[in-house]
Parts: C-alpha cells; structure tokens; sequence
C-alpha cells in the first residue's frame, strides 16, 4: 500500500499522546517492526490497542478536526480561547494543540490580527446535499447489505481506544459519562487506501462495544447493536488540502485535495450514538447526492 506501510505502535496509545517520530517504541533506536498490512482485512485488532500510527501528528490531525468543527459551528464569537482554556477543552497536550494550529492556518481556518489575537475563519457558505447517510456505493455494484460484503473493499481500523471524551464530542453526542470509544481506520478500494474514517462511539450507550476484538465496520456494529441503521442528523462538507499525515495515510502528495467530511448519526429517536470525521481522497469519490 505504497507509503502506508510505515510504523507499528507499541500498546496503550492514546488520543493526544505525545510521541516523536524517532522515539523508541519497540526499545530498537531507529526500527520499528511493519504491520502485515496487506494480509489484513477487516478486525484482527484487540481492544485498546492501536495497530497504525501513534505520532504527534495523528494526535494534531485528531484534535484539528474537533477545533474545526467548532469554528464552522459558530462556537468561537471572538478570538479562540487563550491555549490552557484549549487545552482543558480538547484534552491534549501543548505540543499537540500547537502542531494543530498550525494545521488549520496551513488550511486558512485561522488567521490571526496583531494585537487581537487568533480567530476561527467561518465558511462563507453552506449548501445542503440533503441526505440522512453517508452510505459509499461503488460502482457497478449493488451488494444489498453492508458496503462491506463487496470484495473490493477492505479495512483496517489503525486505532481502538476507550479514552477521555473532549467536551466537543461530549456536546454533540449529548453525553452525560465522560468516557468514549476512538476508532480510526483506513478503508482501502482494490488494494489503493480511499478513505480515512474517525469515529466516537458513547460508553454509556454502548458499554461492550469492544469487550471483544473489533471485527467489523463501525457503522455495521452499530447496526447490529441497535437493530436500525443509525441516520445522519448532520453532514458537513468541505474540501481541504491534505496534511503530511494525511497524505501518508491515503498514499497520496501533501497538498493534494480530499473531500473532508463531519458526520453526526442518530438513531430514528433522534438520541446520537456516533459522531466523527472522514477523508476522502479527491481523485477516488464524487459526492452524489441524487434527489428521487
């Protein structure tokens, strides 16, 4: 999978840990052992293990994620907080929150006036795409159940992880607990990655959620679970250009265009039970949003 195969993680990593790309995760300076990759299909993870990336830079990319989906909300009227009330929000660490700043000023969601300080940049405009999914169809396919069944498609989820839920996912999935599962995986098209795919599942909806390996599509556990699909109360779309990190992910060059999406699934009560992101390679996925 081209530059996808770099590093494996040691165990216990968390959202926002702190690590340098050079640390010693396998006690080895300068090695660490590769994942099989591609012998890997969908699961095989235990929980509360990552299997992907466990740099700084997967954390900044996290925590960027949850800062935009504020500024695009409206939540910041002013300038953004000073950077202990940012950390205290987002629950990371300073060099985390730095490295994400400087995400969302390479993707100008920030600029910054002398004197003022640093402000959230809104988007000028919104269009509906009015849909209630973000169900992906391939094409010339039509499978009838999980996207999943097709053989064509493959994932391999980077990161399982019960962690401290920051006060933006604790607001949108309408959370009283403080605690919430972290998934992360790579979805890959005929061997190529097309997609990176985050989610934050609730502990107090979902309390066995990983008691065993996680083996599945997020979205299909929930199926299974709950016995309804989940229907997106928000779909959020822009287009970026991707970070280094991003780019590794996807096997793709820095700077080239992903469609980045936020995503907000409901059950048929309303009662939120998943909340994340997803980044789709530009040149693989066009956003169909047919009206019948």
């Amino acid at each position: 999978m081209g530059r996808v195969d770099r590093r494996h993680h040691d165990r216990g990593g968390g959202l926002v840990t702190d690590v340098a790309p050079d640390d010693r995760l396998d006690g080895t300076a300068g090695r660490r052992p590769v994942p099989p990759w591609t012998d890997m299909a969908i699961g095989d993870v235990t929980p509360g293990h990552w299997i992907g990336f466990n740099r700084r830079s997967d954390a900044a990319r996290q925590v960027s994620d949850l800062i935009r989906a504020d500024i695009v909300a409206g939540r910041f009227t002013g300038p953004l907080p000073y950077e202990w009330e940012l950390l205290d929000l987002y629950g990371t660490t300073r060099n985390v929150l730095r490295a994400a700043l400087t995400l969302l000023k390479e993707q100008r969601l920030l600029t910054r006036a002398p004197r003022s300080g640093t402000f959230g940049v809104r988007p000028v405009a919104s269009v509906s795409l009015a849909r209630t999914t973000e169900e992906v169809t391939i094409y010339g396919e039509n499978t009838g159940g999980s996207v999943f069944d097709s053989p064509r498609l493959s994932i391999v989820h980077l990161c399982v992880q019960l962690v401290p839920a920051p006060e933006t996912v604790r607001r949108n999935l309408e959370m009283d607990g403080s605690a919430a599962y972290f998934v992360e995986s790579l979805i890959s098209f005929d061997g190529e990655p097309s997609r990176v795919r985050t989610s934050w599942v609730p502990q107090e909806r979902f309390p066995d959620l990983v008691s065993e390996p996680l083996t599945e599509y997020v979205p299909d556990v929930l199926v299974r679970r709950v016995g309804q699909r989940p229907v997106a109360r928000r779909l959020l779309l822009s287009t970026v250009n991707a970070d280094q990190w991003s780019a590794d992910l996807l096997d793709i060059d820095p700077g080239q265009a992903i469609f980045h999406i936020e995503r907000l699934m409901c059950l048929a009560d309303g009662t939120p039970v998943e909340y994340g992101f997803s980044r789709y390679r530009g040149d693989r996925a066009v956003i169909d949003s047919r009206i019948v």
